[in-house]
């Protein structure tokens, strides 16, 4: 009897972590993907780091690999959908990406502009839209929303499609902490959802605006060494005439820019 009663005692003793560790892992594990609400689309919109940036704006990075040489720095000039990404270091000697309408070009001094392929890495593996951004609940539609956790820990994930083709990847993962509205990393996919890129979010500029001071890219498949992306400065101010032309005033324009520095 008393041996019946301990192995009551044991089973019941034992039932109650077993429970709280059910519950824990129920709340952890990732509810079914849904339809986005309205509650969900601002979401997105407050948490775009694309969203926060200025339409018209100047700044200046510098990418690093996380292991071995190749470090650069660039300026960024953007205003709407025009941008020009140009080289700090003086032994690129005035080298730049030109993104218009109709595709990216490559600037290079004393030679014709040479247009890019859609998907093309310009430097050290980050594409273009990388250097200068993406408007995540702009640029692309919400096909579904999932949720893992509860209350504070709560982390949402959108799928989203992007709306143009000309885009590095058709398909993109934002995921956002909800009680911070800041996201935490960006998974891009292939057509067939296989996952090839990540960039996370490792550090924040002060201010309320919602504009990250350091990312983390990862690239899954090209065997890269990942990469870390500093936002040194950005001003919001609109760029000289003519800067995003490819005419001889969109040269002299570009000539004009103060001399890089290393």
């Amino acid at each position: 009897m008393c041996n019946r009663r301990r192995s009551v005692s044991a089973a019941r003793a034992l039932a109650v972590p077993l429970a709280t560790a059910a519950l824990a892992l129920l709340l952890a594990a990732p509810t079914l993907a849904a339809p986005p609400t309205a509650a969900d689309r601002e979401l997105l919109t407050a948490a775009d780091i694309g969203r926060a940036m200025p339409t018209a704006f100047r700044s200046t990075l510098r990418v690093e690999p996380l292991a071995g040489p190749g470090a650069q720095s660039f300026e960024v000039w953007r205003d709407a959908t025009l941008a020009l990404v140009r080289f700090l270091d003086p032994k690129q000697k005035g080298k730049a990406f030109l993104q218009r309408p109709e595709g990216t070009w490559l600037l290079t001094r004393g030679a014709r502009p040479v247009r890019l392929g859609t998907a093309s890495r310009v430097v050290a593996g980050l594409s273009l839209q990388e250097l200068v951004g993406l408007a995540y609940s702009r640029d692309f539609t919400i096909e579904n929303v999932a949720r893992q956790g509860a209350g504070a820990t709560t982390i949402v994930s959108f799928t989203l499609r992007a709306k143009a083709a000309d885009l590095p990847y058709p398909l993109a993962t934002y995921v956002v902490r909800e009680a911070t509205r800041r996201p935490v990393r960006v998974e891009y996919r292939l057509a067939n959802g296989r996952l090839v890129r990540m960039v996370e979010m490792v550090a924040w500029r002060p201010g309320a605006k919602l504009v990250p001071a350091e990312t983390i890219a990862k690239d899954l498949v090209g065997g890269r060494t990942p990469l870390r992306v500093r936002l040194l400065a950005v001003e919001e101010r609109k760029p000289p005439a003519h800067l995003f032309e490819l005419t001889p005033a969109g040269d002299a324009a570009r000539a004009a820019l103060p001399s890089p520095t290393s």
